[in-house]
């Protein structure tokens, strides 16, 4: 069975003049995660190593040159989920650690062991106590200040000055900047699945505020079973994606699906935006990345209702990269875009 890897740079606006840039980082990603997987690497740790080097880059919104939030700090949520063991690990507000989906892997694959006196490992860490644990256990931490870009550092200071100063005229573009949460899905050659999510959260976010990254079904999620295998990532609105647990649900509809196009789309219209959790919002925003693999093929599947999504996908034989742009909705409905990609 051949691997594959598959990222994206997050559901929102990615500037025309900035295509190039987010292809580029979007395949080098996949590069690193197709190592692993060549080099018989666990699907777990290529996904890893393919959100690292997006948590990296400036162009996105985690990990280095995350949102920051309110009070001026970067605190970012992660996640990773494993389908085989559908084990899961996740981090919340966490604060000086380089690579937050490090330490999510670590809380996923430390799910196995046995503790003395009934206590159970953790799937979930925030804030200070995420930081300690990562400390403990040799996860790279950093001074918090040099996970700030200059780009975030511009955008925080534009941005709470427009609010503080009840700027109306550019509020719009406050709630709509940068809702660009990575996030990764991967399959090794023995079919194994397991999928990532890792983000910087919305700008000028109350300082403690955890977002869908970090958390199970919302996410991300990952699962197998003997004839169908997917894994699913997501980004946008995080309060939205926690509200309705989009990833969970695609992966539900895909299972109960022959197509799961179809099943994608359906689940983006019933599951989200017709959601009577979201009823109370005019705008819904949502980007997912899926693996869909059944026995008789395997396809990587895109979806997203914001301007712009750019992913990526490798397999030994095959890379390529796309930044999908939805276009103006004319119509009654909300737009959009579902695109699958054969492997």
């Amino acid at each position: 069975m051949e691997c594959v890897i598959a990222v994206h740079s997050g559901a929102g606006y990615q500037k025309v003049s900035k295509e190039a840039c987010y292809k580029k980082i979007c395949m080098k990603a996949c590069k690193k995660g197709l190592e692993i997987l060549k080099n018989n690497g666990s699907v777990l740790e290529a996904v890893t190593v393919a959100t690292m080097v997006l948590e990296d880059s400036p162009l996105t919104n985690a990990g280095y040159g995350s949102n920051l939030t309110w009070n001026g700090s970067v605190e970012c949520d992660a996640s990773i989920m494993n389908g085989s063991s559908m084990h899961y690990g996740g981090v919340g507000a966490v604060s000086g650690i380089k690579n937050p989906i490090t330490l999510a892997r670590l809380i996923c694959e430390k799910q196995n062991i046995k503790m003395s006196f009934g206590r159970i490992p953790p799937c979930l860490l925030v804030g200070q106590g995420a930081h300690e644990y990562g400390i403990s256990n040799n996860i790279i931490a950093v001074d918090p200040l040099n996970l700030i870009s200059e780009r975030a550092k511009k955008d925080f200071v534009r941005n709470k000055y427009n609010v503080i100063n009840q700027n109306s005229s550019n509020s719009h573009q406050i709630g709509k900047s940068r809702l660009d949460t990575i996030g990764c899905v991967g399959m090794d050659k023995f079919g194994n699945v397991a999928a990532s999510s890792s983000s910087g959260g919305i700008l000028l976010k109350q300082d403690g505020r955890v977002g869908q990254a970090a958390l199970l079904g919302s996410g991300c999620w990952a699962q197998m079973s003997d004839d169908v295998a997917i894994a699913v990532t997501t980004s946008g609105c995080g309060e939205h994606l926690i509200k309705t647990n989009l990833a969970r649900e695609i992966s539900r509809q895909v299972f109960n699906s022959s197509c799961p196009t179809i099943a994608i789309n359906k689940s983006f219209n019933e599951d989200f935006i017709q959601s009577p959790l979201l009823r109370d919002y005019e705008e819904k925003l949502a980007g997912a990345l899926i693996l869909y693999k059944n026995k008789d093929y395997c396809e990587i599947i895109s979806a997203h209702n914001t301007k712009s999504m750019c992913i990526a996908y490798a397999t030994e034989y095959n890379k390529k990269s796309y930044l999908s742009r939805l276009l103006p909705n004319t119509s009654s409905g909300t737009s959009i875009m579902v695109q699958g990609y054969p492997i």
